[in-house]
């Protein structure tokens, strides 16, 4: 028994750094690939202040509604639909994470689907990890806040958010610990004799921030070209309210709500560093849309725009209806072609590359005749 207690705390140590390593590693492999996916301009709309402040109503509404769904329908049948729901949209999360490093095909989207299903059938919690690191980024990279304003207004409206729920109510740690799905990362309390009881870091509580830290990378190097220092400060940051977050859970033996300490810890050192490297200014006036976005591509988006609202107007209620639909049901059948490597996208690029090749057999052989 006398070994077993110290066993227990490394144990417990051991967890908890884990988790720590793998949320800090989330947010930045998603801040670096964000950065990558403005550049490209590959995202056209992002949050505003409404949009932001709406989040923790529709949150709070899905939360209590979840809660009392628990109450009334037996608790397993609940967990199976909302861990194949959960399970399908991690599917399509893990391909489209591991789009960036390996172009999509039958193989790829095979293991997708085989992941997706094992872990819906499994609840094996390394693959849950797995899908939920995916949609961890997949979600940061492309759904960036508009300005600092709003993503401060939005870090601290969730502050309060989740003082409410965790502390206010059991809503928070019911609903956590009842779903099983890719929405949280865990980890063996005690990686040494028990497997079993598992530790957990909310999704929420890496990408909540994580919106925040993608905005400090673009703003550090690309507008007031301070190289990574405003997103060091944002990761460090958040690395010691993890710490500080699991240092009181362990001192009082109690799940804490970690925005309580994410949020103070990020906001305060943030600002602090804008005041004294004098970009406060920069800071204010800052738009991730923006950022990489020429007069030229400006112009192009406010005539695309005006086309799209006359083509609009000359349309009947009806034939927007039937168009919406159309569009929702074209979506779904893209994304599901782009997941074994037959997406619009994947064919314009597969042309791309047959016409580079083409042309480097044309100069081959230009340079072949010049030599003889």
């Amino acid at each position: 028994m006398a070994d077993e207690e110290p066993n227990k705390q490394l144990g417990l140590l051991v967890c908890l750094a884990a988790l720590t390593l793998i949320a800090v590693s989330l947010l930045s492999i998603a801040a670096f690939r964000f950065r990558k996916c403005m550049m490209k301009q590959k995202v056209k709309v992002s949050l505003d202040n409404d949009e932001a402040m709406l989040m923790p109503i529709k949150g709070s509404g899905f939360l209590f509604t979840l809660y009392v769904l628990l109450r009334f329908i037996p608790r397993e049948y609940l967990n199976v639909l909302m861990s194949f729901y959960l399970s399908m949209g991690s599917i399509f999360a893990l391909a489209a994470f591991l789009k960036e490093y390996k172009k999509p095909s039958i193989l790829t989207g095979t293991i997708c689907v085989a992941t997706g299903i094992y872990y819906f059938v499994s609840k094996n919690w390394i693959l849950n990890n797995i899908l939920s690191f995916s949609m961890g980024v997949v979600a940061l990279e492309s759904l960036p806040l508009s300005d600092f304003k709003t993503s401060y207004m939005l870090l601290v409206v969730l502050f309060l958010y989740d003082i409410f729920w965790v502390f206010g109510t059991d809503v928070m740690l019911t609903v956590a610990t009842a779903v099983d799905g890719p929405i949280k990362m865990l980890f063996p309390r005690n990686v040494f004799y028990d497997m079993e009881s598992k530790s957990l870091l909310g999704l929420g509580d890496m990408i909540v921030p994580g919106l925040f830290v993608c905005q400090t990378l673009v703003f550090s190097r690309d507008v007031v070209h301070r190289g990574n220092l405003y997103f060091f400060v944002a990761i460090f940051s958040y690395f010691l309210s993890l710490v500080n977050t699991m240092a009181v859970m362990v001192i009082f033996k109690h799940g804490q709500p970690a925005l309580l300490f994410i949020v103070p810890w990020l906001l305060i050192t943030f600002t602090a560093t804008l005041l004294v490297k004098g970009d406060m200014k920069a800071a204010f006036n800052f738009d991730v849309l923006t950022t990489f976005k020429t007069e030229e591509d400006v112009k192009k988006e406010k005539e695309a725009e005006e086309r799209k609202r006359e083509k609009s107007a000359k349309k009947s209620e009806e034939d927007q209806d039937d168009e919406e639909e159309e569009s929702i049901r074209d979506f779904f059948k893209e994304m599901i072609l782009d997941l074994f490597g037959y997406g619009k996208e994947n064919t314009k690029n597969v042309k791309t590359d047959d016409k580079k090749d083409t042309q480097k057999v044309a100069d081959a052989v230009a340079n072949e005749k010049k030599n003889a």
